[in-house]
């Protein structure tokens, strides 16, 4: 409280500070005016329509015209996360088709029914993949959902999908706002985001946040508690009207409670007719197989002093210049510290009275260490007749992680009876260390792509092929097994077309493939093969009416061979052995359609449904056969009359709909289908903004998701916040 109370009173002084020496513009060429040479390398909404955005940078490292890219991307633009008023990258994710989330982990999704490994942050991967809180949302101008394979500029992480979180930027002008959250659960967040000219070359940006609530995950479970601080310094040096040098900065320190879901299943279950879709409120002797809706809500397998730290420095620069006209150049390079902590009590099944769960407890010390480079260019080539765009990526990362877990075996925690829960301090007395290793990964890949265009852009034409070279090495310094160096290379490659009978519609059809390294290795030291894959996929792209109709439909067909899973033997599985899945095959149809019907009313409508199939004939855990989303913004615009009042007031809200999904990776039992709705409202008076949200309108108690039978997720409650901000 008191350093968010802290943030938000230094962070007001600072418009005045840099206001001071803030120059006059030059009377020849604005700052503004200068930028415009080097618009590819940004993102602005000057061309968003409500929330229809027409370009990504993700897909080609630089601003590309979506309808003129054959694979199906979606974006989440600044003013859809501001009016939902997202805590979390999911809050706003889960209104994409097909994208569902995966884990207990804050930003693990799934793309299309895979996992999406790597979070991506302007084009380079980002080194904070165990936060059971996510990334920051306000740090971001847009998040970008590519769906598929996009290997070709992404690489060995990119197989159902990539996100792409494109961050905010120094501009040329004074701009700022610093925003104060209150809500349910004593919700306390503090923003501030200011951005200045110092002088005609360099322009700087902070946007810091400070957080603390009584929700993990959006989920009031007992205990449950968040604190956090992120900050984020930035600087823009323009060495020519051609030229520019951009430095980021990341510094974040977050506490929170541990724990692992508030559902566990009963046994011994038999699944009907294949499968079951869990019930609620029933106990075993009426049917069924679940504590859901039988013990409170707010209830917790952890202990109150369950608890996660994580800690994150990271920096990262990049030259982006034109030295030439058409040739576009990016040169880059990033570090990043993370380092993380937990100490947790872990339900491992259910007692043999069936209403008591066995836990254990341990302890976990992570340390990840990332580093890259890399050199992007493009180059735009004009003949008679025919254009191509030249593309060409190269990357080199390489990765460190170090990983120490402690346990109790001799005497872990007693059984926690579910229905009369008593949460006694528990103090491990025989602590061991299980697991001590050390993993060394680098890759090194280059990629180059040429998108030509004839006939005044009727027909386009894409293709391309990338070569990927890594190397991973896992060394356990308990049991000095050092294992064998996994080492490999590949070339994949990506073909695509487009015709566009107009300018406001195209179709494509586009052909990727993945080659992605399994890092890590079997207990005795024996390597993974990789994952190959392939999609095929086709579709129509709208931007009719100006824009004010905007969206894609497509279906595709997706293969993947070698998938990791746990042994099916519990024993083995128990002791880290696991299997590789030699196919699965993923088909379905996706549609995202904006409509802005009028320029103060605009809705969105999406649904996707999938079909996965492993060789078993199975489907895979946590992956929704059917997606479906809608969401609506309207301002009123009444001049005069009595109900002026109302000019400038922006109402709206969205519904998501999850299909059932499966529990474990054997289907025996499903998750239900659920569908949650949220609302907003605000109202803009003079420099200040007034926002009101409420998440779960309807209170509908849903499982969200689930890691395995005993660790089962519940979504939110209803949530309500309210924010209030000065613009300045």
């Amino acid at each position: 409280m008191a350093a968010g109370l802290a943030l938000l009173a230094g962070s007001a002084l600072i418009p005045s500070v840099l206001g001071q020496a803030s120059p006059k513009p030059p009377v020849t060429r604005s700052p503004e005016d200068e930028t415009v040479k080097l618009k590819e390398f940004v993102v602005t909404d000057s061309e968003d329509i409500g929330y229809s955005t027409p370009n990504a940078v993700g897909v080609g490292r630089f601003a590309t015209a979506l309808i003129d890219t054959p694979q199906t991307v979606n974006v989440l633009n600044r003013q859809f996360m501001d009016d939902f008023q997202a805590g979390e990258l999911f809050d706003v994710l889960q209104y994409v088709a097909a994208v569902s989330i995966e884990s207990n982990v804050g930003d693990s999704v799934q793309i299309r029914g895979y996992t999406v490994r790597d979070q991506y942050t302007d084009g380079v991967v980002d080194n904070q993949n165990q936060s059971q809180m996510g990334a920051e949302p306000f740090q971001y101008e847009r998040i970008e959902v590519m769906k598929g394979p996009s290997a070709l500029v992404y690489g060995s992480t990119a197989i159902g999908g990539v996100t792409n979180r494109v961050r905010k930027t120094p501009l040329w002008k004074p701009k700022g706002e610093l925003g104060l959250t209150l809500g349910s659960y004593n919700q306390l967040k503090t923003d501030f985001d200011y951005t200045q000219p110092l002088s005609k070359s360099v322009a700087v940006r902070m946007v810091a946040t400070y957080r603390n609530e009584d929700l993990v995950n959006n989920v009031h479970a007992r205990f449950a508690y968040a604190r956090r601080y992120n900050l984020n310094p930035m600087l823009t040096w323009r060495v020519s009207s051609t030229t520019q040098i951009r430095v980021v900065g990341e510094f974040l320190h977050e506490k929170y409670f541990k724990h692992w879901g508030e559902v566990g299943m009963f046994r011994p279950f038999t699944p009907i007719k294949g499968y079951t879709v869990v019930p609620f409120g029933k106990t075993l002797a009426e049917g069924g197989f679940t504590t859901w809706g039988l013990i409170p809500r707010d209830f917790t397998y952890s202990n109150p002093d369950a608890h996660v730290r994580n800690d994150k420095q990271a920096g990262s620069i990049y030259l982006e210049t034109q030295p030439v006209k058409g040739l576009m150049l990016r040169v880059f390079g990033t570090a990043s510290f993370w380092d993380h902590f937990v100490n947790e009590y872990i339900p491992t099944g259910m007692a043999v009275n069936n209403r008591e769960m066995v836990r254990s407890w341990r302890t976990i010390g992570n340390d990840d260490m990332y580093a890259t480079a890399g050199l992007d260019a493009s180059y735009l080539a004009k003949f008679r007749g025919h254009d191509h765009r030249l593309l060409f990526v190269t990357q080199d990362t390489a990765r460190r992680n170090w990983q120490e877990i402690v346990q109790d075996l001799a005497s872990p925690p007693p059984n926690l009876d579910m229905f009369n829960p008593v949460y006694s301090p528990y103090s491990p007395k025989t602590p061991a260390r299980t697991n001590y290793q050390f993993v060394n990964a680098n890759n090194v890949s280059f990629a180059a792509q040429d998108h030509a265009k004839f006939f005044r852009e009727i027909f386009q034409v894409v293709g391309g092929a990338r070569f990927d070279k890594y190397n991973t090495q896992t060394e356990n310094v308990l049991t000095r097994v050092k294992g064998r160096t996994n080492s490999g290379d590949a070339w994949t490659y990506k073909y695509g077309a487009i015709v566009k009978p107009t300018k406001d519609a195209s179709l494509f059809y586009n052909h990727s493939e993945t080659y992605a390294p399994n890092f890590g290795s079997q207990p005795d030291g024996t390597v993974f093969k990789p994952q190959l894959g392939v999609i095929e996929e086709v579709g129509v792209k709208l931007a009719a009416f100006d824009g004010r109709i905007a969206g894609t439909i497509s279906a595709y067909n997706l293969q993947l061979q070698n998938l990791l899973t746990n042994d099916p033997d519990p024993i083995r599985s128990a002791a880290g052995w696991r299997i590789q899945i030699s196919k699965q095959k993923t088909q379905g149809v996706e549609a995202d359609v904006f409509f802005n019907v009028t320029r103060n009313w605009s809705f969105n409508v999406g649904g996707a449904k999938m079909d996965v199939t492993l060789p078993s004939g199975l489907y895979p855990r946590g992956s929704p056969r059917s997606t479906a989303n809608f969401n609506t913004r309207y301002k009123f615009s009444i001049a005069e009359g009595p109900l002026g009042f109302l000019n400038g007031v922006v109402i709206g809200g969205g519904l998501s709909h999850k299909g059932s999904a499966p529990v474990d990776t054997i289907s025996t039992y499903y998750l239900p289908k659920y569908t949650v709705g949220a609302v907003f409202a605000n109202y803009t008076w003079k420099k200040y903004r007034f926002a009101l949200n409420v998440n779960n309108v309807t209170n509908n108690w849903y499982l969200a998701r689930a890691v395995s039978k005993e660790q089962v997720y519940q979504g939110g409650d209803r949530i309500i916040k309210f924010r209030m901000t000065r613009m300045f």
